[in-house]
């Protein structure tokens, strides 16, 4: 089979996937909770409106994770429409990441034994919760304290402190994607050993380069010169990376 066939192959494997997510991002972008009254009862239902699911998470975000003092612009006619469509296209692929997992793994299961496939079939629940933890992480700690660690440089020169609308929600959504991502380390890890690619002992010989690895990693996606915020999604890899590790090595023990 060539390049271009297997690519061929690849993309129909995840269509469905793709016609989710255009669907879920249309969703949330359109929708929002209201609550009627149906037969006498109120019931809270989706419903079109201009405070969709997209606006309230948008809102919920420049709650949780903006300092008080720090304002939004929008610099052109078209930033709110962008960042809502931004927001919903986010929001559609963490709900649907799961079953983009599942289609991955449909697509390379004709080619694993029938031990591989039970392990790669475990791994899906851990990569869901792990994705969902990087990403609940990053929300609660690391976005709110790069924020706290870096506008002190913008206001002690006496400048006011503005954040265009397009470019914090593409900062905040690339920052929970990255940080959701890097936390599958584990799975990776596991998944690579299982299916015989990389040694057990690979992984535990060369923490040192894996440790300085993650620290880049770390110093790059956290831009705070203090290096505060780099230490604090530094310690949970190099947790994950000593975890993944560790049960390498007992999947291939296991098989």
């Amino acid at each position: 089979m060539t390049l271009l066939e297997e690519l061929k192959l690849f993309i129909k494997s995840i269509l469905h996937w793709i016609y989710a997510l255009i669907g879920f991002s249309f969703f949330f972008f359109l929708f929002g909770l209201r609550t009627v009254t149906v037969f006498g009862r109120e019931v809270t239902v989706p419903f079109v409106s201009e405070h969709s699911f997209a606006v309230q998470f948008f809102k919920m975000i420049q709650r949780d994770v903006l300092p008080p003092n720090v304002d939004l612009i929008a610099t052109n006619p078209m930033s709110g429409f962008i960042t809502q469509l931004e927001v919903a296209i986010a929001l559609a692929f963490i709900a649907l990441f799961p079953f983009f997992l599942y289609r991955i793994m449909r697509y390379i299961s004709p080619a694993l034994f029938e031990h591989e496939k039970r392990a790669i079939i475990k791994s899906l629940v851990l990569s869901t919760i792990l994705f969902a933890l990087g990403c609940l992480f990053a929300y609660l700690y690391l976005i709110p304290l790069t924020f706290k660690f870096m506008y002190p440089f913008t206001t002690v020169l006496g400048v006011v402190p503005f954040f265009a609308v397009d470019a914090f929600i593409v900062w905040v959504i690339g920052m929970l994607l990255a940080t959701g991502t890097a936390f599958l380390l584990p799975v990776l890890m596991v998944m690579l050993s299982s299916l015989g690619i990389v040694s057990p002992d690979f992984w535990k010989s060369k923490w040192r380069h894996a440790f300085a690895f993650l620290l880049i990693f770390s110093a790059v996606i956290t831009p705070d010169q203090t290096g505060a915020t780099m230490g604090l999604l530094f310690v949970p890899l190099a947790v994950l990376y000593a975890t993944g590790s560790l049960l390498a090595g007992k999947s291939v023990e296991g098989r």
